[in-house]
């Protein structure tokens, strides 16, 4: 038997196998070809067996009309040996009722319904995937809209407008301060996205003092409502309070030395 032959033997006895529908001299046959098998062979093998054990999960159950189920049960009674019997000295007239060319079919069948079940578990998948993206933009919305409400509940609120410079004159931002609690809000819009290497920088700058840092914040794309939250901001000057966006290297640095994209007052 060539290579090629028994190769096809093996898928066309294999459907055959998982279905338990061999006569004893081809389990007999396929077990020995099951011991140097190639791992290819096993897998398929496996996935036959998975196909079978989730075939009835693939369609609603259909009860069988009333004449279908009788003429069923008498048939069954009619038998001398259960279907699928390799018991006696039937066996091997019973074992070639099924020709080797139905197993082929029957492993065929067996192929194309793995792949139906391979493409509705993708399928699934990449629908959990978008569910999953979906619940985790609306977590952040609703992180976003505490983090305003925390804000904007305080007793007292200062609203500062910064205007955009010449690296990038269209851009603006806002916050959102609220000094008594030492917590702001920063929204950023029109700014280009920083490089892997660079971070903007927020900076607090108290009387025309050194400015003091307030966090520093990335992003991917350019868009208006880059919202970020900025916490343990440095007590107001009762003189004059301004703030400034920096762009630094990763991370930050003590104090600005990249261009300055904002400023407000």
């Amino acid at each position: 038997m060539n290579k090629e032959k028994e190769h096809n033997d093996f898928e066309a006895l294999c459907a055959g196998y998982v279905l338990d529908a061999l006569s004893d001299e081809e389990v007999k046959e396929f077990e020995n070809m099951l011991k140097n098998a190639s791992p290819e062979q096993r897998d398929l093998l496996a996935k036959m067996e998975r196909v079978r054990d989730e075939f009835p999960l693939m369609t609603e159950p259909v009860a069988p009309s009333a004449s279908v189920e009788e003429k069923l049960f008498a048939d069954l009674a009619s038998r001398k040996k259960p279907l699928g019997s390799t018991q006696g000295s039937d066996d091997k007239v019973a074992g070639r009722i099924i020709p080797l060319w139905a197993y082929k079919a029957a492993a065929a069948l067996f192929l194309i319904g793995s792949l139906t079940l391979a493409w509705m578990n993708a399928d699934l998948t990449d629908r959990v995937s978008e569910q999953e993206a979906v619940i985790t933009e609306l977590q952040s919305e609703m992180e976003r809209q505490d983090r305003l409400l925390d804000v904007l509940a305080a007793r007292e609120v200062k609203l500062v407008m910064m205007g955009g410079l010449d690296p990038s004159p269209d851009g603006y931002g806002k916050i959102l301060w609220d000094p008594e609690n030492r917590q702001a809000v920063l929204q950023l819009a029109n700014l280009p996205a920083p490089d892997e290497n660079r971070d903007y920088q927020l900076w607090l700058i108290k009387d025309g003092e050194n400015p003091i840092s307030a966090g520093v914040f990335n992003f991917d794309q350019s868009a208006n409502d880059l919202f970020f939250q900025v916490e343990n901001l440095e007590e107001p000057s009762p003189v004059s309070n301004a703030f400034a966006v920096t762009l630094e290297p990763k991370g930050g640095v003590p104090q600005p030395t990249g261009d300055m994209f904002l400023l407000g007052q």
